[in-house]
């Protein structure tokens, strides 16, 4: 299964992305499975009652001599100096063990704690970092109410359920004053303090029952805390275990569909059974870029605009992905997941708390909404190391020569210097790698330089440097990279759309060279382009992808082509028919060897470009849904909730992709995520864009027209570029490894 060899935590990359984290989960992984065996967790799901107040599990002491316990503490209380995301790291291995205890209660108030420095908290911040008191919170208050004494406070009155408060020392509790909500931090033993375990929907971490009787707290007990920070961070953390959890899932299922055979083949096979797998990979890979950029705005010294924003994206995301993982996981494994004795409700009960806990998704959706349309954004930029420069100085001269034209003549001024596209190798490029590229795209940014897109050219460049004769090179390359040759694809067929491999355009060697006969489809830029590349077949008899061959095709001379324009349902004709009559290609128009175009068009090199992450990540559309979000209902506020967190994600795994680069790792299942999620985000972008429109929606003018426009466009989305079904089946089998039908 195409695991990241840094993460255990199921298929794709962990919520940390640097090698740092990938050795810190590898440690925790390891220490997991010497220390905390499977059956710890079994014994108290099989336990009929709640274990005594105060207990507490056997592998503490030596969770907290692994540093584990104050991993995120700063080292003048004895912590790790680490940080939230060092956490998240911990939390989600954690999490993918199915860790039992209180240990995310302890170490959530541990980092509220340390947020609030002071001489209440010292003590209690070492003794945490130590393993030696145990800790917990509730969420909000509940009937807990504090009423000002002359040392301090009284509380009286239930929280609500609390995460293993049955087995903490210390609790931390809100309550309303007359003042409004203030925070308590109370001994467990304190007099008129109750702690009742529940039988808790998860028994291996059980929720407890807190209740105050004329508890007094003394005045250095009452902190000053934010409770919006307060539960931001709390949403962070189980936004982290809920990753665990759903790796846990989606390596559970994945394995099990490559194994279980029925109708005399694995179940992993078949396309239904695919598409829910790589969903789950989808949905799990969308919940680890959001708890990541959330961990990171804790740690950061950002505005709380863009920290609360961050958190409510990821605990909209996070928790529902782990509930419908479990959920999937239960579908996959049929019987033998609805069995008692197979882990897979355990996974379930736990994503069910955390959950029930924080609340439903749509809760988050639409204090996400409220956020975004306050105002609160969160901009994404690639930290690069200290080369990075070194390399924006030697740029800075050369880009100068650009600065002020517009962006056909900047690229073509830029192009000679290979600062037009660094990453090719020189002549044509720099040779750079991911950092001197995203020094140099930081660069022209800082100057306002734009280059002209190069479109299907992009394409075309890698596949000709990897396989192009010197003097295919030399007559295509420069001119292309100028921006003053136009390219188009002629691959697509009436009956070869995904399955390019099905195609049926031939090609025929004569003494004169080659003639093409046969239609390619969906082709852009036909009626404008100065060459095409193609691919025919060359070998009837050859199996499907041994007998194409790639050929350069000169569009504007080459005789017997005929163009038609396709109309597509909006009306345009932004495609095209090619139809080839017999058509002569010279011998020097193919690309490589006979017979192997495939390679050539699957060619590698065009991926070694390192994008810069767009540093706002809602667009036009969304901003205006946005904008417009106050004036519609809590149903729809939610729904654009739900497109700013797709959004927000895309982003995110744009720059952790980037980030893993930059550190020489693969870029890992990102490219092929984004593209599913980015599609269908968009389609749900414009369909709601119309809806909003009312009435006004079904007239074909103004903003109706503009609006159907978008709309109808959108289709094409989940088509072009491979369909979203093969791109599933592509994610199924290429990234989980499961077996091709």
């Amino acid at each position: 299964m195409g695991t990241d060899s840094g993460t255990a935590t199921g298929t794709g990359t962990g919520v940390g992305v640097t090698e740092e984290h990938r050795a810190l989960a590898r440690s925790v992984r390891g220490w997991l499975a010497r220390t905390v065996p499977p059956g710890e967790a079994r014994a108290l799901l099989d336990t009929p009652d709640p274990p005594a107040p105060g207990a507490r599990p056997e592998h503490w002491a030596a969770l907290a001599a692994q540093g584990l316990t104050g991993i995120h503490l700063p080292e003048e209380y004895g912590g790790g100096g680490g940080g939230i995301l060092d956490l998240a790291v911990v939390l989600e291995e954690a999490a993918h063990g199915s860790l039992p205890g209180p240990y995310l209660a302890t170490v959530l108030v541990g980092a509220v704690l340390a947020r609030t420095p002071g001489p209440t908290t010292g003590d209690t911040l070492r003794a945490i970092a130590a393993g030696e008191r145990t800790a917990a919170l509730a969420l909000t208050p509940g009937t807990l109410t504090a009423t000002p004494t002359a040392t301090g406070h009284r509380l009286d009155g239930t929280a609500p359920p609390a995460l293993s408060a049955d087995a903490a020392d210390l609790l931390l509790l809100p309550a309303a004053t007359p003042t409004g909500e203030r925070w308590f931090l109370v001994d467990a033993g304190t007099e008129g303090l109750t702690v009742r375990p529940h039988h808790s929907v998860d028994p291996t971490r059980p929720t407890a029952q807190v209740r105050a009787d004329a508890v007094p707290v003394p005045a250095h007990r009452t902190l000053p805390l934010p409770s919006a920070r307060v539960r931001d961070l709390a949403a962070v953390l189980l936004a982290a275990d809920a990753c665990g959890t759903a790796a846990r899932c989606l390596r559970t299922a994945v394995e099990h569909a490559r194994v279980r055979e029925q109708f005399g083949r694995p179940i992993g096979a078949f396309q239904a059974v695919k598409h829910l797998c790589a969903d789950m990979l989808v949905r799990l890979e969308q919940a680890r870029a959001l708890t990541w950029d959330a961990a990171r705005a804790a740690d950061e010294e950002t505005g709380d605009g863009a920290r609360a924003l961050t958190a409510a994206l990821a605990a909209a995301t996070a928790p529902e992905a782990a509930y419908t993982c479990a959920k999937d996981t239960i579908q996959i494994l049929g019987g033998t997941g609805f069995t008692w004795e197979h882990d897979a409700h355990l996974w379930l009960r736990r994503a069910v708390l955390a959950r029930q806990l924080l609340g439903t998704a749509d809760a988050h959706r639409l204090r996400a909404a409220r956020l975004a349309a306050a105002g609160a954004r969160r901009e994404l930029t690639p930290e690069l190391p200290p080369e990075a420069a070194r390399h924006r100085a030697e740029a800075r001269p050369h880009l100068t020569a650009a600065r002020g034209l517009p962006p056909r003549e900047a690229r073509r001024a830029l192009a000679p210097t290979g600062y037009a596209a660094p990453h090719l190798p020189p002549p044509y490029g720099l040779g750079a790698g991911p950092v001197q590229q995203l020094a140099i795209q930081q660069e022209l940014a800082e100057q306002s330089v734009r280059l002209s897109d190069l479109s299907v050219a992009t394409w075309v460049v890698p596949s000709l440097i990897a396989y192009g004769t010197e003097a295919q090179r030399e007559h295509y390359l420069p001119a292309t990279l100028r921006g003053d040759l136009q390219w188009c694809q002629l691959f697509s067929e009436p009956d070869a759309g995904s399955d390019l491999a099905a195609l049926r355009t031939r090609a025929v060697r004569t003494g004169e060279g080659w003639r093409i006969t046969g239609q390619k489809v969906w082709t852009s830029a036909a009626r404008t382009a100065d060459h095409g590349i193609l691919l025919a077949r060359t070998d009837p008899d050859a199996p499907r992808h041994r007998g194409l061959t790639y050929f350069l095709v000169d569009m504007k001379r080459a005789r017997g082509i005929d163009i038609r324009p396709l109309r597509e349902i909006t009306g345009e004709s932004l495609f095209n028919e090619v139809h080839f009559d017999d058509v002569l290609l010279p011998p020097d128009a193919v690309v490589g060897e006979v017979g192997g175009g495939w390679r050539v068009a699957r060619n590698t090199l065009g991926n070694e470009r390192v994008h810069m992450a767009d540093q706002l990540t809602f667009d036009t559309g969304l901003e205006a849904l946005i904008a417009r979000s106050a004036e519609t209902d809590d149903a729809t506020r939610a729904r654009i909730g739900a497109l700013a967190a797709e959004a927000h994600a895309l982003a995110c795994i744009g720059l952790r992709t980037t980030l893993r680069q930059v550190s020489g790792l693969e870029p890992g299942a990102g490219a092929s995520v984004r593209k599913l999620v980015q599609t269908a985000h968009q389609q749900k972008v414009a369909e709601l864009t119309l809806e909003l429109l009312g009435p006004a929606g079904a007239v074909a003018e103004e903003a109706g027209e503009r609006a159907l426009h978008g709309f109808l466009m959108s289709r094409c989305l989940t088509i072009a570029g491979g369909t979203t079904q093969i791109q599933l089946n592509v994610v199924a089998e290429r990234i989980l490894g499961l077996p091709r039908d």
